[in-house]
């Protein structure tokens, strides 16, 4: 015998009518997914032993990364989903034009480092299928 129990509440008035759905909205869209992808003639570059892909969501206009995912020893092809929950900044939405960049590197601190290597793509929150290459070696 099993039980289903429902629970009907109303939306807060905050996020009812058109103003409100746009709110909703907001959050809903607090995510971009995609894939990161290793440029075949880097392969050979990649670190010996414990590395991480660092993977960074900016606004164009800030420098200051809003939500970070790393990744101890990934393989590649890597399908990452950045959200709400890897927010470094809570004063940021995850939302509108977005730089999504990806760093792989021995250290997983932020500061960028000889023989690094990276990618960046442009997307939107809520976007799904972005698609990283990491194309390049820091010099």
């Amino acid at each position: 015998m099993g039980f289903l129990i429902v629970s009907c509440q109303d939306l807060p008035k905050e996020y009812r009518g058109e103003e409100g759905k746009k709110k909703l909205e907001r959050y809903r869209n607090q995510f971009v997914e995609g894939v990161v992808l290793l440029d075949e003639k880097l392969r050979d570059k990649l670190p010996k032993g414990d590395f991480f892909l660092i993977i960074a969501v900016k606004s164009p206009e800030d420098p200051q990364p809003i939500a970070v995912l790393r990744v101890r020893n990934p393989e590649f092809p890597y399908r990452f989903k950045i959200t709400g929950k890897h927010k470094i900044r809570q004063d940021k939405l995850i939302e509108g034009e977005l730089i999504v960049s990806a760093r792989v590197s021995r250290s997983p601190m932020a500061e960028v480092q000889k023989g690094d290597l990276v990618g960046s793509a442009s997307a939107k929150a809520g976007d799904r299928g972005v698609k990283i290459l990491l194309s390049t070696e820091v010099p």
